[in-house]
């Protein structure tokens, strides 16, 4: 018998009750009803705050393009990551709207971050949002009503913990004359 597979043994089974002794103490416990912070996966941290309906200028023969913000609020006591984090490791916030025939996304600009630091880590600051933030929609329309799909895709956290990466459903009404 190989004498380093006792010691393997105790290191395994004391890593075990080490981590096991800091899940009881931790104050964030899973709740059977749900994940994260014991809210249900269809919780939303994030709401759109802006109107669904937008009113956009048709796009002209030059092809000029009409700017749309679209706003958003997170629930307080919460950050979510901006569109450009400080690490790869980090879930970004990204829009994604659905192509729609007669409507065409140029460019989506997102603001530009907050640095925070965190008791979890006090030397590294990390770029988030808080409170509200917008997001620009560069677009060109034809003359028309359209409904145009997409989603916000964020990570919430708080101070300790992050919850699951979710996406809010977006549904814009637009109306270009």
């Amino acid at each position: 018998m190989d004498a380093r597979k006792p010691g393997f043994a105790f290191v395994l089974v004391f890593g075990i009750v080490c981590a096991a002794a800091a899940m009881a103490q931790s104050a964030w416990q899973p709740n059977p009803r749900g994940i994260g912070f014991g809210q249900p996966r269809s919780k939303q941290w994030v709401q759109m705050v802006s109107s669904p309906e937008l009113a956009v200028k048709a796009a002209s023969p030059a092809g000029k393009r009409d700017n749309v913000e679209l706003r958003f609020s997170i629930q307080d006591g919460l950050h979510i990551n901006s569109h450009t984090p400080h690490s790869q490791f980090l879930i970004p916030t990204t829009l994604a709207l659905d192509k729609t025939q007669g409507v065409a996304i140029a460019q989506i600009e997102y603001p530009q971050g907050v640095d925070n630091h965190f008791q979890f880590d006090p030397k590294d600051a990390l770029s988030v949002y808080t409170g509200e933030f917008g997001v620009l929609v560069r677009l060109h329309a034809r003359p028309g009503h359209y409904v145009l799909h997409g989603q916000l895709h964020y990570q919430a956290c708080d101070n300790r913990a992050c919850n699951p990466p979710q996406s809010l459903p977006l549904r814009l009404e637009i109306t270009a004359k």
